[in-house]
């Protein structure tokens, strides 16, 4: 999604305001505090304003833009409660508990490659672990770097997230998807080539996708036959 301008909020207006309410305040603006060029305002300023009047006093692009501000609104509040949730994974040894549902495990250091959480069922063994040993025997099939994902950011879960993975590797991988995601935030992904409990270590934002790259806290494969090569994010 677009990161989205609140033209209600630049003609000091409330969403409900009825078009004499937006006339008047963008007037005011325009006029009695010299927002124009003419009266000596700001030429980039002024084009803002003229923006939002435009839009607003047009009632089809109008209802165009509430919905998609009601859109934004909804998926950053969600976003927001959903990192509350899993701010604390960051902090949680992934020898004693479950890095996605907090669950004990008490497995220590006698976690499997194949062992997963008796709660929530995510991957167990430490990435970090893994990688080290993976890439010594040289036993991880080649991974084709675009392939669909789905993903889960709380515990119980809610319907499954999509996305699209790129650059994938032994560390972590490239997510692409339309759900807003933030920093440190941490998901359980599953695919038919791997398993894993990422955290989100970055991202960027083209038009209405998303691109994290995630970094692996947990991870198993699904299938270990040939050379895994890839190691960048």
């Amino acid at each position: 999604m677009k990161n989205l301008k609140n033209y209600y909020q630049i003609l000091h207006v409330q969403p409900d305001a009825p078009q004499e309410v937006i006339r008047s305040s963008y007037r005011a603006m325009m006029q009695k505090l010299k927002m124009h060029p003419d009266l000596g305002g700001c030429h980039e300023n002024a084009a803002i304003v003229n923006e939002a009047y435009n839009v607003l006093m047009n009632p089809a692009k109008r209802a165009e833009y509430d919905a998609s501000l009601n859109t934004k609104a909804k998926r950053t509040s969600k976003t927001k409660n959903q990192t509350k949730k899993n701010k604390h994974f960051k902090h949680i040894d992934v020898t004693q508990q479950c890095p996605f549902c907090s669950t004990l495990h008490n497995m220590g250091n006698n976690i499997g490659p194949d062992d997963v959480c008796p709660k929530c069922e995510s991957p167990l063994f430490p990435a970090t672990k893994q990688t080290i040993e993976i890439c010594g025997k040289r036993t991880i099939e080649r991974i084709n770097k675009e392939w669909p994902v789905k993903f889960y950011t709380t515990w119980p879960h809610a319907e499954a997230n999509t996305g699209i993975t790129k650059n994938v590797s032994l560390n972590g991988m490239q997510l692409i998807s339309e759900v807003e995601l933030e920093i440190n935030q941490v998901l359980k992904i599953t695919s038919n080539e791997l398993f894993a409990v990422a955290k989100v270590v970055n991202y960027q934002q083209i038009d209405q996708e998303w691109r994290y790259g995630l970094e692996y806290i947990t991870l198993r494969f699904h299938r270990a036959h040939g050379t895994f090569v890839s190691l960048e994010i």
